[in-house]
């Protein structure tokens, strides 16, 4: 009998998951070495506690109680938690609880099996998330600014409604690398990003296309005057002063409007004429707002026409 629990007590520290016993009661009976290595906590600290040592905080005592009534009444709960490592350390892994259990099928005790996900998960979220978004900013993408504004086409059109797509370059950003440096460019970048959301509503986006150009979506606007509204805002907080390496530094930014004027606009034509608005300003002495088109009764503003 011994020799096999000898055994047995090898081959769990041989195998690579992290494995516990407990007792019914949850008692902690036996750890092996992977566990170890993944917790911190070696045997002689962990046998006789419970598994609430590794409590990360990040589960409440609704998700525990539904975790310990699937081990009692099915014999088995397999899933996600975040756990604890000895030196405070949160990790997530995933775990697999069966019931063991006597002659009289009565539980006597529970093996778990875990192995962390922590990771490769993150691994995985981080290239998800720069797929769809600015690595420096955090703002969206191209590609994910082009899905939403092709989403609020496609809902602008079935409502008959109105939306405008703004294009933004800096003035001056290449003289602030060019003197100050990239690192100094970058950081006004960050600035630039901050002071747009401010500008904006929940419901719009602002997004990073490259370099010092940004692209706005206001999926629902009133119209040339609303649009014309947000966009002499978005300049006015530009021109603040932006302090950047104990210096202060001056910029401005052209920005070019397109409105969605017809239920047979598209996603990228829209893109494309504020764009060409924009470089309409910027050739003609930058620090302004352009329309693509003339609108009747069109607010204060340079109109770019096509």
């Amino acid at each position: 009998m011994t020799a096999n629990l000898d055994l047995l007590s090898r081959a769990l520290d041989a195998t690579s998951y992290a494995m516990m016993v407990t007792a019914a009661d949850g008692t902690i009976v036996h750890v092996n070495r992977a566990f170890t290595q993944v917790t911190g906590w070696s045997p002689e600290e962990a046998v006789g506690r419970t598994p609430s040592l590794l409590g990360s905080g990040r589960q409440d005592v609704d998700f525990y109680e539904a975790m310990w009534q699937s081990m009692r009444q099915k014999g088995q709960w397999q899933g996600e938690i975040w756990n604890r490592r000895k030196d405070g350390e949160a990790f997530l892994e995933f775990l697999t609880v069966d019931a063991v259990r006597d002659g009289a099928d009565e539980i006597t005790h529970f093996v778990a099996v875990f192995s962390e996900l922590g990771e490769r998960i993150l691994r995985e979220q981080r290239i998800s998330y720069l797929a769809f978004h600015d690595d420096l900013t955090g703002l969206p993408n191209r590609t994910l600014f082009m899905d939403r504004l092709e989403r609020a086409v496609s809902l602008a059109r079935r409502k008959g409604a109105q939306l405008a797509v703004l294009m933004l370059d800096l003035d001056g950003f290449k003289a602030v690398n060019d003197t100050f440096g990239h690192e100094a460019g970058d950081l006004l970048l960050k600035a630039v990003s901050n002071r747009l959301k401010d500008c904006l509503r929940e419901s719009d986006t602002v997004s990073r296309l490259g370099g010092d150009e940004f692209a706005v979506l206001l999926p629902v606007v009133e119209g040339a005057k609303g649009a014309m509204q947000t966009a002499q805002r978005m300049l006015a907080t530009l021109r603040r002063p932006v302090i950047l390496a104990g210096e202060e530094i001056s910029i401005g930014a052209s920005l070019g409007v397109a409105l969605m004027s017809s239920p047979t606009s598209a996603a990228g034509d829209l893109l494309k004429q504020a764009d060409r608005a924009t470089y309409r300003v910027k050739r003609g002495g930058k620090g302004d707002i352009a329309f693509f088109e003339d609108e009747t009764n069109l607010p204060r503003g340079k109109a770019a026409s096509a």
